[in-house]
Formats: structure tokens, C-alpha cells, sequence
């Protein structure tokens, strides 16, 4: 597997977002990235979830370490991801590029889970 660039994960991310406003799974006016996690998973944007893809990444970054955490590296580009996200969405990101509004991020949706 080809490790993505931080940009090209960023751009998954932001995708994988848009594509949970269209379906009501995510409000377009979530304030941050952080508000994300009261409708999904938010750390499971950009594939960081699907074991494969996660281990390609542990592997670019240096292996896991003694204690079977992450690499220092890896953190770093998680964060950086995240970090994009939070700006694009405080800068108006999600707005500009949903079509569908889902109403307050005050009221989360029951029953929906990013898979």
C-alpha cells in the first residue's frame, strides 16, 4: 500500500465529512472538529480506522514501539491531519461544500454510527 500524503489525507477526511452531511449523518454546522465525535467517530476519518490502512501508516512511521504504541511520527501526522480539519471547519469548509443541511450540531442524531 502506498502511504498518502498528509494533504491527500486531509482531502479524504474532508470528503468522508461532506459526504455525512449529504446524508444526515453529521450537521453542516458542527463549529469544530472536536463537536464531530457527538454524531461519529471523527478519529475514523481518512481510513484511520481500517486496520490495513492503519498499519501501512504504523509501518511508514517506524513500527510500533516496545510498549505497542504508536509511533511519535505517526502521532504527529494524525494531528496535523486533525488540526486541518478543525481550521476548515471553523473557517466555513463544511458550509461551502454541503449540500444538505441536518440540522443543529446542538442535537445529536441517534441511532447513526460512521462506519
Amino acid at each position: 500500500m502506498i502511504t498518502p500524503t498528509l494533504d491527500e489525507s486531509i482531502e479524504r477526511m474532508k470528503q468522508e465529512i461532506i459526504e455525512d452531511i449529504k446524508v444526515g449523518r453529521v450537521p453542516e454546522d458542527c463549529p469544530s472538529f472536536s463537536a464531530l465525535h457527538d454524531y461519529v467517530d471523527a478519529n475514523c476519518y481518512g481510513g484511520f480506522c481500517e486496520d490495513d490502512f492503519l498499519q501501512a501508516l504504523v509501518e511508514h512511521f517506524g513500527g510500533r514501539d516496545e510498549n505497542e504504541g504508536m509511533p511519535d511520527d505517526l502521532m504527529d501526522y494524525l494531528n496535523d491531519a486533525q488540526n486541518s480539519i478543525d481550521r476548515w471547519i471553523k473557517e466555513g469548509g463544511m458550509l461551502k461544500h454541503s449540500l444538505l443541511s441536518a440540522g443543529s450540531c446542538s442535537k445529536p442524531l441517534l441511532g447513526t454510527d460512521h462506519e
